[in-house]
């Protein structure tokens, strides 16, 4: 059974690759159009958030005590992107550091995922040792769910002044805390059910904080303003949205 925990596992990381089926595109054609992929990932953020892993959380615990987690997610990514900021700063104006703030989205998205995959390979530890059908329908749902947030990812890090390189290799790095998570879960069983409920808040308030106080107000501050503009963004905020929405969907079914 821990042979299959660990290929499951594995084969969830790998998806942190996904980002490279973009990077046939020219690499200046490719940052001149990043914009519209941070659009479609603020969907995908806000998605995840409100079709998923809240109400996972909810399922963990109850709907009182995972709300709290949430602020406190929140709350603790306000207090690390102002760390992030102070050790990115780059210039001075008049005598004050001026913060990077596009590079700290992308270290956001990174701790997120963290905690997020850790969590993903506790779900898939426990679904084997349940049973091995309910195994592999867990990791088919997660791959097919973490294949567009893992894209997302990317497109944030690219945004945010990674290289493709740098990309590809801290998302895989991160991915692999689900394998950390899988096989911690399988050697101490049932010890990890208590907090699945409080980190799944924490990582809902993550990724929250990350699209309505990084990514929104990004778009807002450099997106040319004007009807058709608005809707394009608007547009692909929705799809984001829809697409998190039909997999969550389809994986409840």
């Amino acid at each position: 059974m821990l042979f299959y925990i660990i290929l499951a596992s594995v084969l969830q990381s790998v998806v942190s690759f996904s980002g490279i089926l973009f990077l046939f595109m020219n690499t200046e054609r490719f940052r001149k159009y990043t914009h519209y992929f941070v659009s479609f990932s603020v969907g995908t953020f806000l998605a995840v958030v409100f079709f998923d892993i809240i109400p996972e959380a909810v399922h963990e615990s109850s709907l009182e005590k995972a709300l709290p987690w949430v602020l406190v997610g929140f709350l603790f990514c306000f207090l690390l992107s102002r760390f992030i900021h102070w050790y990115h700063c780059h210039e001075e104006e008049n005598g004050a550091c001026l913060p990077d703030q596009k590079m700290a989205s992308g270290y956001m998205v990174l701790a997120g995922d963290v905690t997020h995959n850790f969590i993903d390979g506790i779900a898939i530890a426990l679904a084997f040792m349940a049973d091995f059908n309910l195994g592999v329908i867990t990791t088919t749902a997660i791959l097919l769910h973490e294949f567009p947030q893992e894209a997302s990812d990317f497109f944030v890090m690219i945004h945010s002044g990674f290289t493709a390189g740098k990309a590809l290799f801290f998302n895989f790095l991160i991915s692999l805390s689900a394998l950390v998570g899988a096989i911690m879960t399988y050697f101490l069983a049932g010890g990890l059910d208590n907090i699945i409920g409080p980190a799944l808040g924490i990582v809902a308030g993550n990724f929250l904080y990350i699209a309505a106080s990084d990514l929104i107000p990004e778009r807002n501050l450099r997106h040319r303003s004007g009807a058709a503009s608005t809707t394009i963004q608007f547009s692909l905020i929705l799809l984001g949205i829809l697409l998190i929405y039909f997999v969550t969907t389809l994986i409840s079914e």
